[in-house]
């Protein structure tokens, strides 16, 4: 019997804790890949089930951002699809934290392949490091172990929702030389700098909306909102003297991924921020692949998009349809 806490109006777990509770952990270390996607489908259903504020919140904001585009019925399939994204997302970051390990290697070996990887070896070589941009996009938990398993030296900056996946997570990285800066531990920008100085590749994010330093009389426009400016990723350029290359991790469907890598130049003008350009970058893939991105919710929070009447399948509760999870008689 599921706690009356559940149904009280006092259920305050994020998806990812509700995720990696200690059974489902149990369970990916031995379920195939297919067999643990469809298990978190399931509890993606729950979860949504119990946090039905949660739900209406990102479904208002991509009715926000895409709605004057879309007829309805698409509107909805962008919806389902969207759902789906957020839920695989979670079900790689338990596939990369506790499935069978020698499994997880030659997954990231064979199953992902680098578009534009001879000019990041190029930029690597010129031995200033690499500020490697990425998103909360795709299959990004993979990102940093397909490149440590290929060989390229990398700090990745994360941050860790339960002790026992930062436990996991940092005995993998290890055995695969790939350093994890924890985002709660020390001065994260001295890590990175120091990395970026000993010739190795930063991984960050530029999505991170709740660690920007927003800087004065500096807007940027993303997914049609006006935010303001992050002087982040300017600072750690500036004090490393590293070029900057993003990292989108596209899927491509049963199983197969492709990260594309492209470098970060001046625009002619010289008047966008690399910041500027990343998000741009990104805003691009998105356009392109909403259900790629899982931050709906965070962004939702920042613009406050009015949660307006759900349709009638949405206000049961039930995700059968967005998910499209077959429910066991």
């Amino acid at each position: 019997m599921l706690p009356k806490t559940l149904f009280s109006g006092k259920f305050s777990l994020n998806l990812s804790k509700f995720c990696q509770a200690r059974f489902n952990v149990i369970l990916f270390r031995v379920l195939p890949f297919w067999a643990s996607r469809w298990y978190l489908f399931l509890i993606g259903k729950i979860y949504y089930f119990l946090k039905k504020q949660e739900k209406a919140l990102i479904q208002a904001t991509l009715r926000h951002i895409f709605g004057g585009d879309l007829e309805p019925a698409s509107l909805k399939i962008l919806i389902k699809d969207a759902f789906r994204g957020i839920i695989d997302h979670y079900h790689e970051k338990l596939f990369v934290a506790y499935s069978n390990f020698p499994r997880l290697l030659k997954f990231l070996r064979n199953r992902i392949k680098l578009q534009g990887e001879e000019e990041l070896r190029e930029i690597l070589a010129q031995g200033r490091g690499i500020i490697l941009v990425t998103g909360h996009y795709g299959a990004v938990e993979f990102l940093p172990g397909a490149l440590a398993v290929r060989g390229y030296p990398v700090t990745m900056i994360c941050r860790f929702q339960t002790s026992r996946l930062r436990e996991s997570l940092l005995e993998r990285a290890e055995a695969v030389g790939l350093h994890l800066v924890d985002s709660e531990e020390g001065n994260v920008f001295l890590a990175a700098a120091k990395a970026l100085k000993s010739g190795r590749i930063v991984i960050t994010e530029c999505d991170e909306f709740d660690e920007w330093r927003p800087a004065e009389n500096q807007e940027v426009n993303f997914l049609r909102c006006s935010l303001p400016g992050d002087r982040t990723l300017e600072l750690l350029q500036r004090r490393s003297g590293a070029p900057v290359v993003t990292a989108l991790m596209q899927r491509n469907g049963k199983k197969w991924y492709t990260m594309n890598l492209a470098p970060v130049r001046p625009n002619s003008l010289g008047t966008d921020t690399t910041a500027q350009r990343c998000l741009q970058i990104l805003e691009s893939s998105i356009q392109d692949s909403p259900s790629h991105w899982y931050q709906w919710k965070k962004f939702g929070q920042m613009i406050n998009p009015n949660i307006e009447t759900v349709d009638d399948y949405q206000a049961s509760g039930s995700l059968a349809l967005e998910l499209q999870v077959p429910v066991p008689i």
